[in-house]
Order: C-alpha cells, then sequence, then structure tokens
C-alpha cells in the first residue's frame, strides 16, 4: 500500500501522516514513518506560518519607494542603507520573484538631430581631406558631453591634422 515508508523527506512523511491521521493514531504512524511526534506536531503549527512575510513587504515598500527601477541588488542595498537591515541578495530575489516584481527596463534615451531649411549649418571645408601640409593648417576639435549627477559637463578635444 505505502510502498518504501522511508522514501521522501520528513515533509513528505509529515503530510502522509496528516492524512492517515483521521483513521489512525498519530503515535503509531508516527513510528511506522520512524518521525518523532514532536517533530509532527511542530509540523503542524509551521505549516501555515508566513516566516518571510516581514521580509517581503519591507522589499516591497522599498520597490514602491524607488518607483520600480531597481533590481534585487540595488534593492538589497536600499534595505541596508535606508532602513538598516541587512539580508542575503539571494533571499531578495527569491522574494522578489515569489512577489512578481522586477525591474523597470528603462531604454537609454536618443537624441536624433534633424535639421530643417533655413537653419545655420557649418560648411563642409575638409571635404574628408584629412592631411595637412604644415602646422596650424588644419585643425579639427570635437565635443562630448557628460552627465556628472544633476550636471553636464562638456569637453572638447582640439587636433592639429599635421602632427596630431
Amino acid at each position: 500500500m505505502l510502498g518504501n515508508l522511508d522514501a521522501g523527506g520528513k515533509e513528505q512523511r509529515y503530510k502522509a501522516i496528516e492524512v492517515a491521521a483521521s483513521s489512525y493514531p498519530v503515535s503509531s504512524l508516527c513510528k511506522l514513518f520512524k518521525v518523532s511526534r514532536s517533530g509532527y506536531y511542530a509540523y503542524l503549527k509551521r505549516k501555515n506560518v508566513d516566516r518571510d512575510k516581514e521580509a517581503a513587504l519591507l522589499i516591497s515598500q522599498v520597490y514602491a519607494r524607488y518607483e520600480g527601477k531597481y533590481g534585487y541588488r540595488q534593492i538589497q542595498l536600499f534595505l541596508w542603507h535606508d532602513d538598516g537591515v541587512w539580508m542575503n541578495h539571494k533571499k531578495v530575489l527569491r522574494l522578489m520573484q515569489k512577489l512578481g516584481i522586477q525591474a523597470e527596463i528603462r531604454r537609454k534615451r536618443r537624441v536624433n538631430m534633424t535639421y530643417q531649411a533655413g537653419e545655420r549649418v557649418a560648411e563642409n571645408l575638409l571635404n574628408r581631406n584629412f592631411t595637412a601640409e604644415k602646422p596650424n593648417q588644419k585643425w579639427v576639435t570635437d565635443v562630448t558631453q557628460y552627465r556628472v549627477g544633476e550636471r553636464w559637463l562638456y569637453l572638447s578635444a582640439v587636433k592639429d591634422l599635421f602632427n596630431n
């Protein structure tokens, strides 16, 4: 009927005892399945307890506070820095998956420069001829912008085409 009574983990054996407890005495079933009676009652006590309820609540609060922008690694850091709660990153990931929340992927903004008729556009003086016979004859430049915090910094490099 039951086959190998040692098969499966203790939790499976406890479940089998729970099913058969209405027909047989619990102490006999515990002996049959080779588990302690106190272990079985401890299983019944903790069966419906969610040990991660508070942690899941904290994670969802941090997720909402930062508008869902961050994944489990950043959420773990914010838990530590903002709330003083240290939680393993694997636990944060597991609970976020259980709650069905994940970081929103934010697309990088691309600026497409299109020129309208009548706008000022620099003349192409080099026509892709990037060699110079003497110094200070042809200079080229480029401007790069970097965002540092809330500010933009601009870097302008100037190059002499004769000797770089």
